[in-house]
């Protein structure tokens, strides 16, 4: 048994938004967080007021994630949600999890007429002359996530446009821009 695990605990909650460090080291990798594993079809999103994940829907049967999808920690984005997370890696990865990782790319993404555009990272373990820009991810790869995200709300009444995809320069630039909204809300909120 686990002593004193209820007192170690009950002194505080961790909000995976607000408490996680975005960097610690000059935006070359990022803390993630992931939402929602690869090849599942369970949309959950996190909720920083009740810190849970809730299951917001459920996509149509045949359809699953192509890749595992999550939220970057002290981010605003310009959805007025955290700055979304495309985590490239070939297995699954588990719902909560933080993962450390470099910022490769940006799709541009419209929802609703909200930019709600989507940053392609890849783990910071994986190998750095393997991965390291977004030309190294398999054009097949980007061509899913892009037909993905064309397709996924088609099931909903809502409108979406599907851009372009952006290199790490101006992923890089949306990261530091969406950390800079989030310090200026959570300033104005004190």
């Amino acid at each position: 048994l686990c002593y004193g695990w209820k007192e170690k605990f009950s002194h505080g909650k961790m909000n995976l938004l607000h408490d996680i460090p975005i960097t610690a080291n000059n935006f070359d990798t990022i803390s993630c967080i992931v939402e929602i594993p690869k090849d599942t079809n369970t949309k959950y999103e996190y909720d920083d007021k009740l810190e849970v994940f809730e299951l917001t829907r459920c996509l149509v049967s045949s359809l699953k994630y192509p890749i595992n999808y999550g939220f970057i920690p002290q981010t605003l984005a310009l959805d007025n949600d955290a700055l979304d997370v495309l985590v490239f890696n070939h297995d699954p990865i588990d719902r909560g999890s933080l993962v450390k990782c470099r910022p490769l790319g940006i799709l541009e993404f419209e929802d609703n007429g909200e930019i709600d555009n989507k940053v392609l990272v890849v783990p910071d373990w994986s190998p750095i002359d393997k991965y390291s820009k977004l030309s190294d991810i398999e054009d097949p790869h980007l061509k899913i996530y892009k037909h993905f995200f064309r397709i996924y709300k088609l099931d909903r009444s809502s409108t979406s446009r599907v851009g372009d995809w952006q290199n790490g320069a101006e992923a890089l630039n949306t990261i530091k821009r969406s950390h800079e909204r989030w310090k200026f809300e959570r300033a104005s909120m004190s």
